[in-house]
């Protein structure tokens, strides 16, 4: 995951570390190289194909870990620090700065820690917030949260980075979380951009992802004029400079039409 990999890349420098990451191959270019631009190794893994195939990054990375020496193995989708660390700080710091106010928390799920934690601290603070979750279409998380079934099914190609799972990571506790709602792609790209130019918030992909939920969730009528709604931003938008700001790759993924098109970038070059 990109903002577990920046961290451990900063940690690994502070303390001398050699830091080693797998990651997904539709992590973004930028993401890739600024971890190696902090000396980080980097092991860039086959996005689409399932989390038991031994050239996943999950099965990489433990792979790396066995034949590494004296390594640390982070293993975040399954380790219950993930999940304490945002119970310990992300959880305390929306209540303070909400001065308790907050009635809604919307964050999407990837592996789970940072809403899974922050919703803990909350419910024990006030259990009437609501915690309400982003997931993709293509993932499985928010089929499994009402069901409480792995549907294999489920599981397609997305381009979203961050959120949704082929897999259901047990640093996500799904009886905290209240409701899940799925983004697509195509307008969670469009939000990001529109975060940019409209409120001057340059975001990343995943937290266009997040504010798309929101417009959704507001349309379903989970929000009236007393809600006070947190919403979790998790990237920011210099590591998609590539993907959903430039105008090429919306392009390519068929995210511009007549309609938007007026949404390019305008470019103009003088000589």
């Amino acid at each position: 995951s990109g903002n577990t990999g920046f961290s451990l890349a900063m940690v690994s420098i502070i303390k001398g570390y050699d830091c080693i990451l797998a990651v997904s191959s539709k992590s973004s270019k930028d993401k890739i190289d600024m971890l190696r631009s902090m000396g980080a190794k980097v092991y860039v893994c086959p996005a689409h194909v399932s989390a038991d195939d031994e050239r996943s990054y999950y099965n990489v990375a433990k792979r790396l870990h066995e034949e590494t020496k004296g390594s640390v193995y982070i293993n975040q989708y399954f380790n219950d620090l993930n999940v304490d660390a945002h119970y310990k700080s992300t959880g305390p710091e929306i209540w303070e700065q909400t001065r308790g106010q907050i009635t809604h928390l919307v964050a999407c799920s990837g592996t789970g820690g940072t809403i899974s934690g922050t919703a803990r601290y909350l419910k024990e603070k006030n259990p009437n917030i609501k915690i309400l979750g982003v997931d993709a279409f293509g993932s499985v998380l928010k089929k499994y949260h009402e069901t409480k079934e792995f549907d294999n099914a489920e599981i397609y190609p997305y381009r979203i980075e961050g959120l949704g799972k082929n897999l259901i990571p047990t640093a996500t506790d799904f009886d905290i979380i209240d409701k899940f709602i799925k983004v697509s792609d195509e307008e969670s790209a469009h939000t990001t951009r529109e975060l940019a130019k409209k409120e001057g918030l340059f975001v990343g992909y995943t937290s266009g992802a997040a504010f798309q939920a929101v417009k959704q969730y507001a349309e379903e009528g989970e929000f009236d004029e007393n809600s006070n709604v947190v919403i979790i931003f998790p990237d920011h938008g210099s590591r998609y400079m590539s993907k959903v700001f430039s105008d090429d790759w919306m392009n390519e993924q068929g995210f511009f039409d007549s309609v938007n098109q007026e949404e390019a970038l305008k470019i103009e070059i003088i000589k």
